[in-house]
């Protein structure tokens, strides 16, 4: 169709399908109000946003794209920014966050700008608002990575602490002392690792056992057997085990099972009880050098008794078979989260 320059109503047509085009372009949702908040325009972003088509909000409350707990305020917020309190335009949000609410009830975080004009004599409010979802998803993801990295670096060394601090009293020398606290460390160290560094939440019970025990096992592989169900640990459960499990390892291969070719070790690991709650975890030693009773409290008796059993508030049995050591730790299973 020709376009008559000439007539008056022609072009006026023309610049509304353009600005109507233009405004289908924009991303961010467009809604322009009179200055009471009755809606004038609401963009195709507008209309994706909140998913009412323009045709239901022509004419309506600005508020019904709110949530129901911020109208009232809203509507005063309006009336008073539409009748020239205050700047021209600003921004939504600096003082509390700004929230949407879809046709289906749901409600989203969002930021928005309003400003206001005078078009031949008549206020017209216009708001371009952002969904801002994703963004908020993000940053909490973020926080909440950030707090899990402190609360597993503050664990970590609780651990470390403790470990120095049993070491320290239970070492007959300088020598002891720092040959045990380095080999306790490098367990906690594998355990790290097994880890990915704290990149995972969990590790395989039966991964960091083998991690652990890979230096004792013969060619064959034989002299070390783990049997059991897979089972999941967070990281203060997986440091504390390992370190059992060091402790037991490096025992027997001084004095027990590992110390020659001619031993074993069992580990088992199972679920028991009525509603299987509670893991067992057993580690027994045949085939070694006959066993006698430590002389004295080692530091391995002395970590399993007070951090396992306090921290993990497991029931610890350990028996001192002339055949063979065995070790029993009763676990709730809850605990093995942590």
């Amino acid at each position: 169709m020709r376009v008559d320059m000439a007539d008056p109503v022609a072009p006026l047509g023309h610049e509304r399908a353009l600005n109507a085009d233009v405004l289908a372009l924009v991303a961010d949702s467009v809604i322009c109000t009179d200055e009471v908040g009755r809606i004038l325009v609401f963009n195709p972003a507008a209309e994706q946003a909140f998913g009412y088509s323009a045709s239901e909000v022509m004419g309506k409350g600005v508020e019904m794209l709110l949530p129901l707990n911020q109208r009232t305020e809203h509507v005063r917020h309006v009336r008073d920014f539409g009748k020239g309190n205050g700047a021209n335009s600003h921004l939504m949000g600096h003082s509390r966050e700004v929230r949407g609410r879809r046709k289906n009830g749901d409600e989203f975080p969002a930021e928005a700008m309003v400003s206001r004009q005078t078009i031949d004599g008549m206020v017209i409010l216009t708001v371009v608002h952002r969904d801002i979802t994703e963004r908020k998803e993000l940053e909490e993801l973020r926080e909440a990575v950030a707090r899990e990295r402190d609360h597993r670096l503050n664990n970590l060394l609780a651990v470390v602490s403790s470990l120095v601090s049993i070491t320290a009293s239970n070492a007959v020398s300088v020598a002891e002392f720092r040959d045990s606290l380095v080999g306790r460390l490098r367990a906690l160290s594998a355990t790290q690792s097994a880890m990915r560094f704290g990149k995972q939440s969990t590790a395989s019970l039966s991964e960091l056992f083998l991690t652990e025990l890979e230096q004792y096992r013969s060619s064959s592989g034989t002299n070390i057997v783990i049997d059991g169900p897979p089972v999941s640990v967070g990281g203060t459960a997986a440091q504390l085990l390992t370190l059992v499990l060091h402790e037991l390892a490096t025992n027997s291969a001084k004095y027990g099972a590992l110390r020659d070719g001619n031993g074993r070790v069992n580990l088992k690991v199972d679920y028991i009880g009525n509603d299987a709650d509670q893991l067992l975890i057993e580690w027994q030693e045949t085939g070694g050098p006959p066993v006698q009773p430590p002389e004295r409290k080692g530091f391995g008796t002395a970590l399993i008794k007070q951090l396992v059993g306090k921290a993990l508030r497991a029931d610890v049995d350990i028996e001192y078979r002339p055949d063979g050591l065995i070790c029993r730790m009763t676990l709730p299973k809850g605990i093995l989260a942590i």
